[in-house]
């Protein structure tokens, strides 16, 4: 069976949530969400993909997108996981641009991630929201920091309502990928978390 979704103009995390229903009254077949947003192209292939789904994007000459995704067909050869060794089972929720107030405030927080990097296993996943997406969009040495995370494995997510509401288009982001609320509190839900 296959299936059509319109989430074009959804806010987060609509589309996720609208995906997640669709392929659950699946049994197998392709699913096909019509979507008009970088942040909504990335959080549903996301959403897919951590289902064990194939999904892929075609874009339109209108600029939006529509994701294929297939239900129903599995390997059996499952791909060996050898992160356990690497990673805390942690989240890393960030969410201000600083520990505390004003200059010293900055300081911490690049003192803080910066530590943290000297530890041999590292937390599977930082989640930046409100202020703290400004860590990855505009905070160079931030970023350069983050960006050594994301070489050891983590997984990055920036807040796209965050993004939005600050006016941060897409395209600043410097480090990681676009997140969703759907994941946010999945990860928040199901892993131990530490906040910034």
């Amino acid at each position: 069976m296959n299936k059509k979704i319109d989430c074009r103009n959804s806010a987060c995390p609509k589309p996720v949530l609208d995906t997640k229903k669709a392929l659950e009254e699946m049994d197998e077949g392709i699913l096909e969400v019509l979507v008009n947003g970088i942040a909504s192209v990335q959080n549903v292939k996301r959403f897919a993909e951590n289902q064990g789904l194939v999904a892929e994007e075609e874009k339109l000459d209108n600029g939006e997108t529509i994701i294929r995704i297939v239900k129903g067909y599995e390997c059996s050869i499952a791909p060996k996981k050898d992160d356990d060794d690497k990673f805390l089972d942690k989240v890393l929720f960030i969410k201000d641009n600083k520990v505390g107030e004003g200059e010293l405030g900055h300081i911490l927080m690049e003192g803080f991630l910066k530590t943290t990097l000297e530890f041999k296993k590292l937390p599977e996943i930082i989640v930046c929201v409100n202020k703290a997406v400004f860590l990855t969009t505009e905070n160079e040495k931030m970023i350069e920091i983050l960006k050594e995370f994301e070489k050891r494995g983590v997984k990055i997510y920036s807040c796209g309502v965050c993004m939005n509401f600050y006016k941060i288009p897409p395209e600043e982001l410097k480090v990681g990928e676009i997140g969703n609320a759907y994941d946010t509190m999945d990860f928040l839900l199901h892993k131990t978390t530490i906040s910034l």
